[in-house]
């Protein structure tokens, strides 16, 4: 079994953070060539700990992004690989609706999609918003080593860093033939 997480740059919270405002920019400057029909979305991995993006975690975003993209038209998309994970920006001729709907599916169902964070994003009053999985009527996203939504095991850092490394690991090297090609 490969160590997913052996390999790669550490990253702390200051560059997760100014990471967080460039994606935010290139939202914003994609979102103005959006047409009326067409969808806004930001993906990336969610990964725990200082190792964001390596060889291996480049496959699994690669792969879960095709995977993620099939039977969608994709009208644009700008590739992030940077050391605080890969990122995609996807323009699509379809609507936001339809493409929530499609992510909601892919996240929930696909086994790589578990570890995806798929945005499709709208204008409310002059600034972008995610849509919700509220505004489907859907649950929040479970945690991935228990049964309580995510956000509520984040925050109160339930699972350490360690044993979420360790189910990412044992996920990746069951469903991704891993290589260095």
């Amino acid at each position: 079994m490969i160590d997913v997480f052996s390999e790669g740059v550490s990253q702390d919270i200051a560059q997760v953070l100014q990471n967080r405002d460039n994606q935010v920019n290139e939202q914003r400057i994609l979102f103005r060539k959006l047409d009326e029909n067409q969808s806004l979305i930001s993906a990336k991995l969610n990964i725990p700990g200082p190792i964001k993006n390596n060889l291996y975690l480049i496959q699994v975003f690669q792969s879960g992004l095709e995977q993620f993209t099939q039977g969608l038209e994709v009208d644009y998309q700008l590739i992030w690989n940077i050391a605080t994970g890969p990122e995609a920006f996807l323009i699509l001729n379809e609507s936001n609706i339809a493409v929530k709907k499609h992510s909601m599916e892919f996240e929930d169902n696909n086994k790589l999609g578990r570890l995806f964070d798929i945005d499709v994003l709208t204008n409310s009053d002059g600034s972008l918003h995610p849509l919700s999985r509220k505004d489907f009527h859907q649950a929040e996203r479970k945690c991935l080593l228990c049964n309580q939504p995510a956000k509520i095991c984040a925050r109160s850092r339930t699972h350490s860093v360690g044993e979420m490394q360790n189910y990412i690991n044992k996920l990746i090297n069951k469903n991704l033939e891993l290589s260095w090609n």
